[in-house]
């Protein structure tokens, strides 16, 4: 067992990697993208601004798809520990503070492209954090599904940039779901 929880570890390590380089790969070829319609219209008007939109539209299936993907790995590794129904004596803990998440959460959220009517968005964050501390399995719940695939794809950009600390029950790790209330502050 303890073999397989390893190898787990290992394999989501890896393949947390690449869906970093799946968002990658998604901005680089939106920025392309994006260039090459600004040199070919650098006024706006409504042809570029069509295109544009068809642009954002392809990054935010993009997304969606490394999500998918991620999530489906997730889901693997959380049937092998899922998340305790018992009692918890010690809820799970980022080790930078609650705080110092949500700050590094809410920089790596980038939603200038989609001309975001609003300056603030709030939502709830939920994950699982496994008994060995893993972040897994984010899902945001918010009145815009397209700004909660940025904030979902934020989470696992950053889910390496710290520790989590699993909950305790009896004073033994334990698997656990976290949520986090976010209230996202957008620069235009």
């Amino acid at each position: 067992m303890k073999k397989f929880l390893a190898l787990a570890c290992i394999l989501t390590f890896v393949f947390g990697s690449a869906q970093i380089s799946e968002f990658q790969r998604a901005d680089s070829r939106y920025e392309r993208k994006k260039t090459a319609l600004y040199n070919k219209y650098p006024k706006p008007n409504d042809l570029r601004t069509k295109k544009e939109w068809l642009l954002t539209e392809d990054k935010i299936n993009s997304y969606k798809t490394a999500l998918d993907k991620v999530s489906s790995e997730d889901k693997k590794m959380i049937a092998v520990d899922p998340p305790t129904k018992g009692k918890i004596s010690k809820e799970a803990e980022y080790d930078k503070g609650k705080a110092s998440f949500q700050k590094l959460l809410s920089e790596a959220v980038d939603l200038a492209f989609l001309n975001f009517s609003s300056d603030s968005y709030k939502a709830t964050l939920s994950f699982v954090v496994d008994s060995k501390g893993n972040p897994l399995d984010a899902h945001v719940k918010g009145i815009n599904e397209d700004v909660n695939t940025f904030i979902e794809a934020a989470f696992y950009r950053i889910k390496e940039k710290g520790n989590w600390k699993p909950a305790e029950a009896n004073g033994k790790p334990v698997s656990s779901t976290v949520s986090i209330p976010l209230a996202l502050t957008f620069k235009k």
